[in-house]
């Protein structure tokens, strides 16, 4: 959800607000897990998963302008393993629509070269059914299940699953992929800043 050149070459042609034009231009993130105590996790969204610790997190910041605060939880607070389940935590500070936060990880993905052209319109429709329009203050809670599954929540509540390993590691991998946009937020939120 964050940026490449190519996406914001399409989005000047358009009329896309202000907020989703701080995404588009990112300088970075800060603020570690350290720094910054990590939120508990609503009980609903832990539901047959392990015991869950916060392993790293922070404030992606753009231009100046704070997007989000996001983190990563791991079994017992162990080292990510894509392999086990575990739980991305982003607190949005800026509001964005289920339409942009669903098309802004599809160009994530496709820059990343995850996923295919044939499957990017079905995995658009689902986060738009998963995800909910966003407000500062709001919560969205993704799960990557036992089952290898995307489980999503909104402020506390179940929105849906999108049950699709390949969806899963994709979706994820937006911010966990060694190919993100944010190479800075990625340490942080693998505790490694």
């Amino acid at each position: 959800m964050l940026v490449n050149t190519r996406w914001f070459a399409r989005v000047r042609k358009t009329t896309f607000v202000a907020p989703l034009l701080c995404i588009l231009l990112a300088v970075g993130s800060e603020q570690a897990v350290g720094q910054v105590a990590a939120p508990t996790l609503p009980a609903q969204a832990t539901t047959g998963m392990p015991t869950l610790k916060a392993i790293g997190g922070g404030l992606l910041r753009m231009f100046g302008f704070r997007i989000y605060n996001a983190y990563l939880w791991t079994p017992e607070g162990s080292s990510f393993d894509r392999a086990k389940p575990y739980v991305l935590d982003i607190h949005y500070l800026r509001d964005f629509s289920a339409k942009q936060l669903a098309e802004r990880s599809i160009d994530e993905m496709r820059e990343q070269g995850t996923g295919s052209e044939a499957v990017y319109p079905k995995w658009i429709t689902e986060m738009q059914r998963v995800f909910a329009d966003v407000k500062e203050g709001d919560r969205l809670i993704g799960v990557a299940t036992p089952a290898r599954t995307a489980k999503f929540f909104y402020n506390g509540a179940y929105r849906g699953e999108v049950a699709d390993s390949a969806f899963t590691d994709a979706f994820f991998g937006i911010w966990l992929n060694a190919k993100t946009s944010q190479p800075d937020m990625r340490d942080r939120l693998l505790g490694k800043r």
